[in-house]
């Protein structure tokens, strides 16, 4: 068993927005692959479905939102737990004010079943399958045994950190035990009816793709094969704001990750991101984000 350091951002699979593929680090061949804290700030942006290679086991801290785990979709809040196992696609659409914060535990469910006695791989596997395309756990006494092991294993990292893993290992084993172990009526949640944004979603995605580009409504109609008028309408039902401040506050967000993980200019990331002017960025940054891109920058790198 190699020694890790659970948090090493190498290991986290962080990526850009939309990106389909978001590969974790494998090799160090222990069950538990690492650990995430993750907060994030409105303006939110429309996550795109994407897969991992290992399981990933996300609790809600704080917030609210919607889930989508394979062909299924459901809210979250408080509490919720998410249980996506590899290959699974899934997309989260994050609500909280004023952010939306989870905790996650990645588990590779190979290497858990490789360590398992060969007597019980039989009933492991089998119950494995029964997670197969994802779950979510949201009420019950399982539910609050499912916390705690989340929570004991955040705080061995706490006071141990980089470890050579074996109490790390035995608490991943332990979280996933009393997953695997919890009766089907805790997988509950709000299941909402068939992704309503299906209808938009060309249009989602031809603003993930094109966002620097200049941008008229009519584009985003058409690729959703809608007049120019049912389109603002269909849009503003499903997604709750109308098109084009979808699009400035993606803008926006993408600009908050060139800001945080590049040295250029605040006048040359408002380009990037489509901006025709630096007063119309900052117009709409100060709009979404309640600071000047400057200030901002500073804050961020002042806590890095």
């Amino acid at each position: 068993m190699k020694s890790v350091d659970w948090f090493q951002p190498s290991r986290t699979g962080l990526a850009e927005p939309n990106t389909q593929v978001r590969n974790y680090d494998l090799s160090a061949g222990n069950t538990l692959v690492g650990l995430l804290d993750n907060p994030w700030y409105p303006p939110y942006v429309q996550d795109a479905q994407h897969v991992h290679n290992c399981m990933e086991i996300g609790m809600c801290m704080y917030g609210a939102g919607e889930i989508a785990i394979g062909d299924r979709m459901w809210t979250f809040s408080e509490g919720t737990v998410i249980v996506v196992p590899k290959n699974v696609p899934h997309a989260q659409q994050n609500r909280g004010e004023p952010l939306t914060r989870w905790r996650y535990v990645l588990i590779n469910e190979e290497q858990y079943l490789r360590d398992t006695p060969l007597r019980s791989q039989g009933a492991l596997s089998a119950m494995l399958r029964q997670i197969l395309g994802g779950v979510l756990l949201d009420a019950g006494r399982p539910l609050e045994d499912v916390h705690r092991a989340i929570d004991d294993l955040f705080r061995a990292y706490d006071l141990r950190g980089a470890t050579d893993g074996f109490e790390m290992e035995a608490l991943a084993r332990v979280l996933l035990a009393r997953i695997l172990s919890s009766p089907p009526e805790t997988h509950r949640g709000a299941l909402l009816s068939a992704p309503s944004r299906k209808a938009v979603e060309p249009a989602l995605q031809f603003i993930s793709r094109n966002y620097a580009q200049d941008m008229r409504i009519g584009e985003l109609a058409s690729v959703c094969a809608m007049s120019e008028s049912y389109f603002r309408k269909v849009f503003e039902r499903i997604m709750g704001i109308p098109p084009m401040e979808y699009l400035n506050r993606y803008r926006v967000n993408r600009s908050v990750y060139l800001l945080y993980t590049t040295n250029e200019t605040v006048l040359s990331i408002a380009g990037l991101c489509g901006f025709a002017s630096i007063a119309t960025y900052n117009r709409n940054f100060m709009r979404y984000v309640g600071l000047s891109p400057g200030e901002w920058r500073k804050r961020a790198q002042s806590q890095k």
